[in-house]
């Protein structure tokens, strides 16, 4: 009788691929997120609230009245968000079983490297514009308190965000689009996002949107499009950011 072949007895164990987290299909629930989110983002819904009597008159200055009406936009849409999205949020924190050092160091690591091509095309292209974006977070950081704007900036936004630019438009749409051709399009939508409402573009001040966007498009696809990635990735990056605009800004504009 033929006896099966004993394995050596050091071979090593099999290696554990990288799992990929199923997005699944569009939903009736998907979309009515994204209404909202084009409702209060893109169409200016949000506005309605500077109507409501006694709305603005609640605030001590305009950057803080800015910031309520982002806090009501980003807890609307953020509720809407976590209750499509989080059991692939739970499950895709799996990702970080295989490789975690790799992955937990490519979270400072893709943040400065993202910086640094910013940095290296900015100088090329000459003096960079913020955008309106940009000075508004700046303006609100002289009149909100860290805390208050770090979970509205850092934990709220990202969330949404990576809901809808990474987790539909890659994950989801991906289904029926080649995954690269569904990145670029949610590169320039997000990039597209931090200009709306301004009435201007300008290239300069585009370049850090779009370079922070591929940076997390691109992990959020190596990691097995894992939105839980994408989030930590997008929360470091906010929350650093934060951070400085609220320590060394103040001490530049001084």
């Amino acid at each position: 009788m033929h006896q099966p072949p004993v394995p050596y007895p050091f071979a090593p164990p099999p290696k554990k691929r990288q799992p990929v987290f199923d997005a699944g299909p569009m939903r009736r629930g998907d979309l009515v997120v994204v209404g909202i989110y084009l409702a209060l983002f893109v169409f200016g819904a949000a506005g309605l609230l500077a109507l409501v009597p006694g709305f603005i008159e609640a605030f001590k200055d305009q950057e803080s009245a800015l910031f309520g009406v982002n806090l009501i936009m980003y807890v609307v849409v953020f509720t809407g968000a976590i209750i499509m999205g989080f059991e692939t949020l739970r499950t895709s924190f799996a990702t970080f079983r295989h490789h975690p050092w790799t992955k937990a160091l490519m979270v400072p690591g893709g943040w400065l490297g993202s910086l640094i091509v910013s940095a290296i095309v900015l100088v090329s292209m000459g003096n960079p514009v913020k955008s309106e974006n940009q000075l508004a977070l700046e303006g609100m950081t002289r009149a909100v308190p860290f805390i208050t704007m770090f979970v509205v900036t850092a934990i709220l936004g990202p969330f949404v965000e990576e809901y809808i630019f990474r987790h539909l438009l890659i994950g989801k749409l991906s289904r029926r689009l080649n995954v690269w051709v569904c990145v670029a399009i949610s590169v320039v939508l997000f990039t597209a996002l931090h200009f709306i409402g301004s009435g201007s573009f300008d290239v300069t001040s585009a370049i850090p949107y779009t370079t922070l966007g591929i940076m997390m498009s691109v992990a959020y696809v190596l990691t097995g499009k894992s939105l839980a990635y994408s989030y930590v990735l997008h929360v470091f990056n906010n929350a650093v950011a934060l951070s400085l605009s609220y320590t060394l800004l103040p001490l530049i504009q001084q």
